[in-house]
């Protein structure tokens, strides 16, 4: 059973029902909570399973994880995030225009399933958004006169800039809309055979049905990364989930799809600092 987390257990009596915190993630356990959580990756790469839906977070991701959802974090990398939490109420008369909004339509919909996709925000887009989550933890962290209007204000704002993004990166139904079809197929084909050492970026893209090249550029206008360094983080994802199971570090390498048992060594050392005998030890 997931662990549930109440918003009044993370507010100090009289705080408005809006916070931002910074956060270091490494293995979270799957939760749920009684709020809203709009996350914000500043730093580093983790998966993340919510409803059974396994994604590789990355840095300049932001998405929303609605009250209920079980999720958790794995991989065990610091990943540095920003989350803002609150609750419907924290919008206050602003919510009827909100809900009339691209996207937050689906956000306040009392429907789980009726969930948003991951963004991966432009760099001009990251600087809107982490100006506002800044100013936001700021004002948490200060609690200056008047920071209970404030922060409810920016929220109001974060949520806006939120709605643009999302219909700027999903709103396109043209083939050049940044959450093409061909995408989303690539995406779940690494989740499904990443552990494929033949798994590469020609047969992603045959298996598509596009050129490497159309998929290469499609795919960096999605995530910010190409698709070969895209499918090597998330390897490194996964080998850090099972090397927390007790399996060999020779069975890990062969479970990411790693040929070589050197090799992979040798590319999770230079990714993650230590060796994968070092990070099984550490963490067993």
């Amino acid at each position: 059973m997931p662990n549930s987390i109440r918003l009044d257990s993370l507010l100090a009596p009289g705080d408005p029902a809006v916070r931002v915190m910074r956060a270091h993630h490494t293995n979270c356990g799957r939760h749920d909570h009684d709020f809203y959580e709009l996350v914000y990756v500043n730093e580093g790469f983790c998966l993340q399973d919510s409803a059974g839906s396994v994604i590789l977070l990355i840095e300049g991701d932001i998405f929303v994880i609605k009250p209920g959802v079980s999720h958790k974090y794995i991989g065990n990398r610091v990943t540095h995030i920003f989350n803002c939490i609150f609750e419907r109420q924290a919008v206050g008369e602003a919510m009827a225009e909100l809900r009339m909004l691209p996207g937050l339509d689906r956000l306040f919909d009392p429907d789980p399933a009726a969930g948003l996709p991951r963004l991966h925000l432009t760099l001009a887009e990251r600087k809107g958004c982490l100006r506002l989550i800044t100013m936001m933890n700021d004002e948490c962290e200060r609690r200056d006169i008047g920071w209970r209007a404030r922060l409810k204000s920016l929220l109001v704002c974060l949520l806006v800039e939120f709605s643009r993004a999302y219909r700027a990166h999903v709103g396109s139904a043209s083939e050049g809309g940044a959450y093409s079809a061909y995408v989303s197929q690539a995406l779940a084909q690494i989740d499904s055979d990443y552990a494929d050492a033949q798994l590469t970026v020609g047969a992603i893209a045959a298996s598509v049905g596009v050129s490497s090249d159309y998929l290469s550029r499609q795919f960096r206008q999605v995530t910010g990364i190409a698709v070969q360094e895209y499918l090597r983080r998330y390897r490194f994802a996964r080998a850090m989930e099972l090397l927390q199971t007790g399996l060999s570090v020779g069975d890990v390498a062969a479970r990411v799809g790693f040929g070589s048992l050197c090799h992979f060594s040798r590319e999770f050392k230079r990714e993650m600092g230590i060796t994968p005998s070092q990070y099984k030890t550490q963490n067993e």
